[in-house]
């Protein structure tokens, strides 16, 4: 596949080290000189300093062979005009990056008049669900859903006092419906196990099955199962209120600091059961006053990494029970939660988890890109001429990289076994670890003929 990618940013540069990384050919377009040379001498890409909304420019670029181009900009304007242009010289696919919500019918079509966009991606959107997804799980550091929702997939750390520690996972009483798919250990190693491995301190565990299976067998690994009752929010913007409004509809008492007076005064209006502060809230006394050692959650999402950051050492400081920081930059995101705060949420990889779904082969309904490059998680529905289709498990040469952490057939959720038996229509949930993403795809990808 050529794909070409609009935006040398921090979400184009990590979408192009995925698709390179995998043997993809890939160009990048930018009109800063240092993003291109950054991909450049980093990366095993075309990096190409221009306008990529130029017709003159993409059809350079694209050279008439193009499989997909990826506009991932901060101007929502140059996305989709880059789109529309790319569709002009004859690329199949186009995906835009697009965050005003008053160019969006719903959550995946642009208004009427945007010709030439195939898929839109809103990151803020996705970000704000990930907040409310993990705000529901007590000790969840990353949360997936699959297959209509009956399929979860939960990342947590198991608690220095878990019985789970030091025992074989065949040993481990798991409830009915959930699997241990992965692990990260301390070290940065991802690895799927076997029956006699164990889990060990420090370890971060992939969790799949049934949602109810899962939510309970990570309350018993963590420790924790109280949901949040009390949480403060830093920041009023597109992620800030859609957290907001999905918080009041779950019953969370709230309190909201923002630091611009019309904004705040906005946020008021909107939101019916919380207490909005015109305050930047970070100041440790105003932070005091109103409860932050008493808050179950504490949400920094401001739009500013290190404020995020900070305030949310400072609150867990306090005695915020759990804290969640949006952090956008990559060279933030890999440590900030070795420094104390519990969730870092990056809207860089949840754009990228987006547009993968549109790049793997086989019939891929959704994809997550885990943190850490841990890994992927793909959901496939099986195809009649899949190579895997009307096969046992068993039968299967599955790359020792992956594994099935779901099967679905109809209303019916296996956790599967050598035995089972891969029909069409069913739906798949893999984890794969980066190294047999291919070989993935190439099990459930239609056989070509000859």
């Amino acid at each position: 596949m050529y794909a070409v990618i609009v935006g040398a940013g921090e979400v184009g540069f990590h979408i192009a080290t995925i698709l390179s990384q995998e043997g993809h050919e890939v160009a990048v377009i930018d009109r800063r000189r240092e993003s291109t040379e950054r991909a450049s001498q980093e990366l095993d890409v075309l990096a190409v300093l221009g306008n990529g909304a130029s017709r003159r420019v993409l059809e350079q670029v694209s050279m008439g062979r193009a499989d997909l181009l990826v506009a991932v900009t901060d101007s929502d304007e140059v996305n989709m005009i880059a789109c529309m242009a790319a569709k002009q010289v004859g690329v199949p696919q186009t995906i835009a990056r697009v965050r005003n919500p008053d160019y969006i019918e719903d959550k995946r079509t642009l208004s009427t008049g945007f010709m030439g966009v195939d898929h839109v991606i809103q990151p803020e959107a996705a970000v704000a669900d990930e907040v409310v997804k993990l705000a529901g799980i007590p000790g969840a550091l990353d949360v997936e859903t699959f297959a209509h929702g009956q399929v979860l997939v939960v990342e947590v750390q198991a608690a220095p006092s878990s019985p789970s520690l030091h025992t074989p996972l065949r040993g481990l009483k798991l409830p009915p419906g959930v699997l241990v798919a992965a692990v990260l250990k301390v070290g940065g190693e991802v690895v799927i196990p076997r029956g006699e491995s164990a889990l060990e301190p420090g370890d971060r565990v992939f969790l799949s099955g049934v949602p109810g299976g899962v939510v309970a067998a990570a309350a018993t690994l963590t420790g924790q199962k109280e949901t949040p009752k009390r949480a403060i929010l830093l920041g009023c913007g597109e992620i800030g209120m859609a957290v907001a409004r999905s918080l009041e509809e779950k019953r969370v008492k709230l309190t909201v600091f923002e630091k611009d007076a019309q904004r705040a005064a906005e946020a008021a209006a909107a939101l019916r059961r919380s207490l909005v502060l015109a305050d930047e809230g970070i100041d440790e006394n105003v932070l005091a006053a109103e409860g932050v050692a008493d808050s179950d959650l504490f949400i920094a999402a401001t739009g500013d990494d290190r404020l995020n950051i900070l305030t949310s050492l400072l609150a867990r400081q306090m005695g915020a029970r759990r804290t969640i920081a949006i952090v956008e930059r990559t060279e933030f995101s890999r440590v900030v939660e070795s420094v104390g705060v519990d969730v870092a949420i990056s809207p860089r990889r949840m754009t990228a988890s987006a547009i993968l779904r549109f790049v793997r082969s086989g019939r891929v309904l959704s994809a997550a890109v885990l943190d850490k490059a841990a890994g992927e998680l793909l959901e496939f529905e099986v195809g009649p001429t899949s190579p895997i289709c009307d096969r046992s498990l068993a039968d299967v040469d599955f790359p020792s990289g992956a594994i099935i952490g779901a099967l679905v057939s109809g209303s019916e959720v296996h956790i599967p076994s050598g035995r089972s038996l891969v029909k069409e229509g069913d739906l798949a949930v893999v984890f794969t670890l980066p190294r047999s993403v291919r070989e993935v795809e190439r099990l459930f990808s239609p056989r070509t003929a000859r």
